[in-house]
């Protein structure tokens, strides 16, 4: 395997699973953390090579190198920049990246996926509600239930890691560059993803929005406007409800998460907050 060194190459992005470098003008590499498997690796190219078919604005992928004791894989993208950097620098800047994440987004959803291709985030959600049966009565417990199941059956292809750290901004374009959540589905899971980002992680602990490279009140505004001009004119008339459905639906995929990682203070802080806010919310 090709071995390449990121001394002295500008870091420009960091998410939970690794770092993204410039290591020449037009061309970065992604190194993973040293957890992430090269199987989740593999999986995440070959999901960006079938994202840039169907035609969504993503980096063209090329092999996978060894990063020192980490693994990477070369992109070609020019000039590229974290969203987040992009952002900070004016008013208008967080203006125009709403916008065209707004237009990226409905891009994303116009795309159908066949059986067989994805996971079916319906069908995760129903899995994932079962583990927060122990936190529920029986009466929130079938509302809950009830709720996932009026979800309309749909094939809309669902990006569901949808936020600042998962974008990177390339000359005038935003580019997709974390792939490996990939599904489809209704988009009020992307909303509710998009939620969990924005709000409900911040809610539980400012540095969720420190992560995204922003402040609490930063990462509220980019939700708050991201709904407004996602939604059409007759769905706005429901903004609140949707909303809501949404936080439901993100706090059970953060449960989910959190029964995973209860070995951590994180873990347990999401675990109890979400909890509480499903239970009110139901």
């Amino acid at each position: 395997m090709r071995e390449i060194s990121i001394e002295n190459a500008p870091k420009i992005g960091e998410g939970a699973h690794g770092e993204v470098y410039r290591i020449e003008e037009d061309t970065i590499v992604k190194v993973y953390r040293t957890f992430v498997s090269m199987d989740a690796i593999q999986k995440e190219k070959k999901l960006a090579r079938w994202a840039f078919v169907k035609g969504l604005p993503t980096a063209i992928s090329y092999d996978i190198v060894k990063v020192g004791d980490r693994y990477g894989v070369i992109y070609e993208m020019l000039n590229a920049r974290s969203a987040s950097d992009y952002i900070k620098e004016s008013e208008v800047n967080l203006d125009i990246f709403i916008g065209k994440s707004v237009d990226l987004l409905k891009k994303i959803h116009s795309v159908e996926v066949a059986d067989g291709e994805l996971s079916d985030m319906k069908k995760n959600h129903f899995g994932w509600a079962e583990k927060c049966k122990p936190y529920l009565d029986n009466v929130q417990y079938d509302k809950l239930i009830g709720l996932i199941e009026d979800v309309p059956e749909r094939h809309t292809l669902l990006h569901a890691d949808y936020h600042l750290k998962n974008i990177m901004v390339s000359g005038s374009e935003l580019m997709l560059i974390d792939m490996d959540t990939l599904c489809f589905g209704d988009p009020i899971f992307e909303l509710a993803t998009i939620y969990n980002s924005y709000r409900e992680f911040p809610s539980i602990a400012p540095k969720a929005a420190l992560f995204l490279g922003i402040d609490v009140e930063t990462a509220y505004r980019i939700f708050d406007r991201t709904l407004d001009a996602y939604l059409g004119e007759e769905e706005r008339i429901k903004r609140d409800e949707i909303a809501k459905r949404a936080q439901i639906l993100g706090c059970v995929r953060i449960i989910d998460y959190a029964i995973r990682h209860m070995h951590s203070e994180e873990g347990k802080l999401c675990l109890d907050a979400c909890s509480k806010d499903l239970s009110s919310l139901l």
